[in-house]
């Protein structure tokens, strides 16, 4: 996967595509993506040859909703079985810190990459999806998905059967960057999974 700096040095949002080709991740309805690095940047013009700089981040934060603690999988085409939410909407999650205490993705990040929120604080791991799935808090007293230690999110320009934001890199405010990779399961696992307290 490629990176390219802003104007003022910090890593710029890209996503290399099945294709090959390297393009920055600012597209339709996901014209926020910028934002979602959690970045401010200069606001001067880019000089030509150079890659554009960072919207200021003025988009307010997502709002997540609980949803019932039910999970589906299904294939998705260009890729193999993929775990989604209870809408169909394929869940992802990032290169950021295993089983951290605090999310990498809040405040305006969030309103491309949606939390996954469930209304129990502990449930059991099915055992069932080849993925480990567990329940992390998260600010406001929810409780977030996790997948083999990692916070689940969905992607906003996604519909369901689709897996958009796959390999998607975004960037932080102090020039980290995390990855963000769409979470596949066994080929075998069921359709639905009804997640119970522990």
């Amino acid at each position: 996967m490629s990176r390219a700096r802003s104007l003022d040095g910090r890593i710029a949002p890209y996503v290399r595509p099945a294709s090959g080709v390297v393009r920055l991740a600012v597209a339709a309805s996901a014209a926020a993506m910028v934002l979602a690095t959690g970045c401010g940047g200069g606001s001067n013009p880019p000089e030509p040859g150079k890659p554009a700089g960072f919207v200021p981040s003025a988009a307010p934060a997502y709002t997540p909703t609980v949803g019932p603690s039910v999970l589906r999988t299904r294939e998705v085409a260009g890729h193999s079985r993929l775990l989604t939410d209870h809408r169909g909407l394929t869940l992802y999650t990032n290169s950021g810190p295993v089983n951290s205490k605090v999310a990498v993705c809040t405040g305006s990040c969030t309103t491309v990459w949606h939390p996954v929120v469930v209304g129990a604080g502990d449930l059991a791991d099915p055992g069932t999806l080849g993925v480990r799935i567990g329940v992390s808090n998260r600010p406001g007293s929810l409780h977030q998905i996790t997948v083999n230690g990692r916070r689940a999110y969905t992607f906003v320009d996604d519909r369901p059967g689709e897996a958009r934001g796959d390999r998607f890199i975004t960037g932080g405010p102090n020039g980290q960057t995390y990855s963000w990779q769409a979470v596949v399961v066994s080929k075998d696992a069921p359709n639905q999974i009804v997640l119970k307290p522990r």
